[in-house]
């Protein structure tokens, strides 16, 4: 299964990569293969202990889906996974097991990353293709908890927001096991259709990670 999985992720890193710059194709700030930059030393006390400090930090957009609109995500510090959960990857971040530490004190808006699994979507609807790491996102996981290998480079995802507000949102993954299923989401922009897909048992649940992103939404009118 994640063989097949892996042959078609592979195809839409290709697809994006060469329409990365049409409509709503593609990160905006990507980079192929490891970067250093993206990858946060857990040892570091710079890293573990003060998250909230964006010195030395990428900063750069991807793109994004909040309340039917097509968004931009302005990313300007490094993404935070903290152990335990016990991750097998250096980056420390892992899918199937909530957070036990969080960059501050407090409530997070929720970050949805939808994943296609076994199937090729639209290069334009993928936001962060497979191989490509987008700005401040981490290298590799950890998808041993959900079935999948202790390490994964850049998988494929996209993201939806359902909060305006800036700084660290805490991460949910969503698997997407049909083509037609992204295709509804994709044309609809929105959680509201995912949980709907979820409703009718066309979408999987909700997965926990320990991974948290910091950025701002920009590109909507919305006042909700």
């Amino acid at each position: 299964m994640w063989k097949l999985l892996r042959r078609a992720l592979l195809s839409v890193s290709a697809a994006v990569v060469s329409t990365a710059c049409a409509g709503d194709a593609g990160p905006v700030v990507p980079h192929a293969g490891n970067d250093a930059r993206l990858s946060r030393d857990l040892s570091s006390s710079s890293s573990s202990e003060n998250p909230n400090s964006a010195a030395g930090d990428a900063k750069g957009f991807v793109h994004g889906w909040f309340g039917g609109q097509a968004v931009m995500l302005r990313y300007t510090r490094l993404y935070f996974c903290a152990q335990p959960p016990q991750s097998a990857v250096s980056t420390g971040c892992e899918v199937g097991a909530g957070p036990t530490s969080a960059p501050r004190s407090g409530l997070f808006p929720t970050l949805y990353v939808l994943a296609p699994l076994g199937f090729s979507p639209d290069p334009s609807t993928v936001h962060c293709p497979e191989g490509i790491v987008c700005v401040n996102h981490p290298p590799s996981l950890d998808l041993s908890r959900v079935g999948g290998p202790d390490s994964v480079f850049a998988p494929a995802h996209s993201h939806i927001v359902v909060d305006q507000q800036a700084g660290w949102h805490q991460t949910v993954t969503i698997p997407v096991t049909s083509l037609d299923a992204w295709n509804a989401i994709a044309a609809a922009k929105s959680l509201t259709k995912v949980r709907e897909l979820q409703a009718a048992g066309r979408v999987g649940a909700d997965v926990p990670t320990n991974l948290y992103f910091f950025f701002e939404v920009q590109g909507t009118n919305r006042d909700d």
